[in-house]
């Protein structure tokens, strides 16, 4: 393990210069051998090379502040403590690089777990329908309606998709779009443009979809039917609000108005679409149909599967229920993996915030002895310390905490692939247990102030 207070080295001593080199050297080359990429793990590197710089320069700026800040009028104990922090033998550097960072390292894999978990929550809305039969042809609904009927269930919900191509955009035929030197002068994605999309038509959004530029609905000018576009196919097809796309459905032009953009939760257990339509655009289209319903018993689900093959042997079902719960149990180890290192970088950094107090343990009694030799009593020494710890817990904390976010961001976006939504409640809470972690180890790192007495710290002088 890297002692994280590398930093608070003095860097006059060539002979320490050389070991932290080799150290950070080490560092570097274990982060590029467990991220398996080069690319990766020297990011990772170069990212923690920052949160050590970030505290260390804290540390500095805390020091600072302190001789600066301290103002007559105080309580004696607070200026006392205060002071402690830039005096000759201070523990500020190596106290706030030491905790800081473990309080990143907890941060920042709990805000990575819950923004993973979130990618595949599901629900209620989504886990109301555990039995999906698609395929469905429009003279199968009524049938399939009934043998659910029979069996006691019910459809909690009918989707038509209705197959199609991009035809033209704005006037410009496939051909013209594809084309790299084409008249209107913009580059589109070519996947986009001769793919086959299975749409919709639907009068209201779904609960895994939210609007992000335009409205909900028929075009407010003209008489063209309106269409709701995914924000990454609309980036794709360099699409605008209001701009004119004609489909290909099924050998049948279909002319649309692009009259919003909406994103989508593509992880949730239910259908999504690229596009969306107004239904009078395909509503008469030929189509096919999926069915969603709930089945709460795996019995009645199992028998409802068999019934519906024999019935139309076309139609295919998927039990959801089973892959929810295989997909839970895989969260649940992961959520025992991640809150495991949490807990053991905790653990790691302890040792680590022990040894960055009791660097200055002797300088601390002789203190306390010269503290009490004046009259101070134990409660006054306490004070002192409380207030010490306190500050540099605070400073260390926060400062980690703050980091976290960017780190989590960093690692849940170029890493993971997702977006990145922060937990500041928990990350405060974390940085609460840190700051108690602090004061609780400063104060049993100087138990020796209240035990020492006078005559025993000048025999040692």
């Amino acid at each position: 393990e890297a002692d994280p207070t590398i930093l608070a080295r003095s860097w006059r001593d060539p002979g320490r210069l050389a070991v932290d080199a080799v150290l950070v050297l080490s560092v570097v080359l274990l982060a590029v051998q467990r991220a398996g990429d080069l690319k990766a793990g020297l990011g990772m590197a170069g990212g923690i090379a920052v949160v050590l710089l970030a505290l260390w320069a804290s540390a500095s700026m805390l020091g600072r502040l302190a001789r600066v800040a301290v103002r007559a009028g105080w309580p004696y104990v607070v200026r006392q403590g205060v002071a402690n922090l830039y005096r000759p033998m201070n523990q500020t550097r190596a106290v706030v690089v030491a905790l800081g960072f473990g309080a990143f390292l907890v941060s920042t894999l709990y805000l990575v777990q819950s923004n993973l978990l979130n990618q595949f929550q599901i629900t209620a809305d989504a886990a109301r329908s555990n039995l999906v039969f698609f395929d469905v042809q429009d003279d199968q609904v009524g049938g399939m309606d009934s043998l659910l009927t029979t069996s006691g269930q019910s459809l909690t919900e009918r989707i038509p998709i209705v197959t199609m191509r991009v035809s033209s955009i704005n006037g410009w035929s496939m051909e013209q779009l594809v084309d790299t030197t084409n008249p209107d002068g913009v580059r589109r994605a070519t996947w986009a443009l001769r793919r086959e999309y299975r749409s919709t038509y639907r009068d209201s959004m779904g609960t895994a979809e939210a609007l992000t530029a335009g409205t909900w609905g028929p075009p407010t000018t003209g008489d063209l039917p309106g269409v709701s576009i995914e924000t990454d196919l609309a980036e794709d097809l360099a699409l605008q609000i209001g701009d004119t796309v004609t489909w290909d459905v099924q050998g049948i032009p279909v002319r649309t108005q692009v009259t919003s953009f909406r994103t989508v939760e593509w992880a949730r257990f239910e259908p999504n679409f690229f596009a969306v339509f107004e239904p009078r655009a395909i509503e008469t289209a030929p189509k096919q149909w999926v069915l969603l319903a709930e089945v709460p018993d795996d019995a009645v689900v199992a028998d409802l599967q068999r019934r519906a093959v024999g019935a139309f042997p076309n139609v295919s079902s998927i039990d959801l229920s089973l892959i929810r719960r295989t997909i839970g149990a895989i969260v649940e180890k992961v959520s025992v993996a991640v809150r495991f290192l949490a807990v053991f970088s905790l653990a790691m950094g302890i040792p680590v915030l022990f040894s960055a107090v009791a660097a200055s343990r002797r300088a601390r009694v002789r203190e306390g002895v010269l503290l009490k030799t004046l009259g101070a009593t134990r409660k006054q020494i306490r004070a002192i310390l409380l207030s010490e710890y306190v500050l540099l817990g605070l400073l260390a904390a926060l400062t980690g905490m703050v980091l976290s976010f960017g780190g989590a961001w960093a690692l849940v976006y170029f890493i993971f692939d997702g977006s990145f939504v922060p937990t500041i409640g928990p990350a405060l809470a974390i940085a609460g247990a840190m700051v108690a972690v602090t004061v609780l180890i400063g104060l049993l790192s100087s138990r020796d102030v209240f035990r020492e007495t006078p005559m025993a710290a000048l025999r040692e002088a």
